[in-house]
């Protein structure tokens, strides 16, 4: 299968993803109001945060393997990751509620999220669930089943879309309504997946003289692709702690109103990213690996990409500026207008990340993942850093969001320049001819 019909296929499925929750948005922020939506989009950053490394990445090298068998194995041990990131999750989720049980004098700032406490132990099951979730997409994706991939993927935004809009109808519109909606919506996505996929098990050839075998083979592929836990999985995790940090810190120094008006605003206005570049990427990985394999330059294709993304990202970016705020106010309630107004503020960095987004996966193939770990240290830290200097200040929230729109624009370029100059075909970097 091409990488265009992988593209259209997952970009057909990305975009009903989308577009259940964009649908529902008007109706969530009218049922649940800002406050209990900033909750939740804490929840949801949490669980985000800690699926990147629910398989210690191990999840993308199941493309890479030749053999069906190799990657089958590889596919087991991301699995039994996740089940152990899973049970960390729960321990870590218990510790963290019997300590603000127990010391009241934690109170101050964080005692804004009293109402998303309890449920912080609803992370295990999600975090475990979207583990597994990612590593039977990614074996799906190799076996060429990108359509039960979209299915998995419009029927997990289907279920969590409908759950709270039947919890919101009964009467039961709240944080807890939202976060059960959400774990539901996680179990059914992997059930899916298991039940409609390729089975993975009967790719698995193995030696049945006994386990050790079986186990030494799996640690000699845990150590053949050891740099996705130790340069990878750091990069997604800071990556995703980004979004963690500033919504924390909005809570704490603001309110969770203000995280409610700023996570949605983020949510939306990224959703473009998260069509394109989600399937771009994943549809890309395969491909580049072969064609890096090959001894094939990478440049031409990514120039093109970076080409194509920026026609779609500039006009965009410049609609947000203008009309944002409106456009908000208009689609989710006039209390909304404010997240509009974040969304202004914020156009230039979105439109940047948007170009930049789907060609992150470059350096897995290119084995250049030391290097992409410092810039996304870098970038997030450029980031995190502006929010945390004005809120702690007493700032307002548009002007950390004002610095953002300077600073990060300037360093996806530098960035994507990097990644480019890095994508020629090995002999030709050793400065023999390609």
């Amino acid at each position: 299968m091409t990488v265009r019909r992988r593209f259209a296929q997952l970009a057909g499925a990305s975009m009903l993803t989308q577009a259940i929750p964009m649908l529902i948005a008007p109706l969530l922020t009218r049922w649940y109001g800002a406050e209990a939506l900033g909750h939740w989009a804490l929840f949801v950053a949490l669980a985000a945060n800690l699926a990147t490394i629910a398989n210690a990445r191990y999840e993308f090298a199941i493309v890479l393997p030749r053999r069906d068998g190799e990657a089958a194995l590889v596919l087991q041990m991301a699995l039994w990751i996740a089940l152990g990131v899973g049970l960390a999750t729960a321990l870590g989720a218990g510790a963290w509620h019997l300590l603000m049980a127990h010391h009241a004098a934690l109170g101050g700032r964080w005692r804004s999220l009293d109402q998303l406490d309890p449920w912080l132990l609803m992370l295990a099951p999600v975090v475990a669930l979207a583990g597994m979730q990612q590593a039977l997409s990614l074996w799906n994706n190799r076996q060429g089943r990108i359509d039960v991939i979209a299915q998995a993927r419009v029927l997990q935004q289907g279920v969590m879309a409908g759950a709270q809009a039947l919890a919101a109808l009964g009467g039961f519109a709240g944080v807890a309504a939202l976060v059960l909606s959400q774990g539901l919506a996680a179990l059914l996505a992997p059930l899916w997946l298991l039940r409609r996929g390729a089975r993975w098990r009967r790719a698995t050839r193995l030696d049945q003289s006994g386990k050790s075998w079986h186990w030494r083979h799996l640690r000699r592929l845990a150590w053949r692709y050891r740099q996705f836990p130790l340069l990878n999985s750091p990069h997604a995790f800071v990556n995703a702690a980004q979004e963690t940090l500033v919504l924390a810190m909005i809570a704490a120094w603001a309110d969770a109103a203000t995280a409610g008006y700023y996570a949605l605003m983020v949510r939306l206005v990224k959703a473009p990213a998260t069509l394109v570049g989600g399937a771009l990427s994943e549809a890309l990985l395969g491909q580049l690996a072969r064609d890096w394999q090959d001894g094939i330059d990478l440049r031409p294709r990514l120039l093109r990409g970076i080409k194509l993304l920026a026609m779609v990202a500039l006009p965009a970016m410049a609609v947000l500026i203008v009309v944002g705020p409106v456009l908000f106010g208009w689609l989710l309630g006039a209390d909304w207008v404010r997240a509009g107004e974040y969304g202004r503020w914020l156009a230039p960095y979105v439109a940047a990340h948007f170009i930049a987004a789907p060609l992150t996966v470059t350096p897995m193939v290119t084995g250049r993942q030391r290097g992409a770990l410092v810039f996304s240290l870098v970038g997030n830290a450029l980031y995190v850093l502006p929010v945390a200097l004005v809120l702690s200040r007493g700032g307002a929230l548009t002007t950390a969001l004002a610095a953002i729109a300077v600073l990060l624009p300037i360093y996806f370029a530098i960035y994507l320049t990097w990644l480019v100059r890095g994508s020629a075909p090995r002999s030709s970097l050793h400065g023999v001819p390609a």
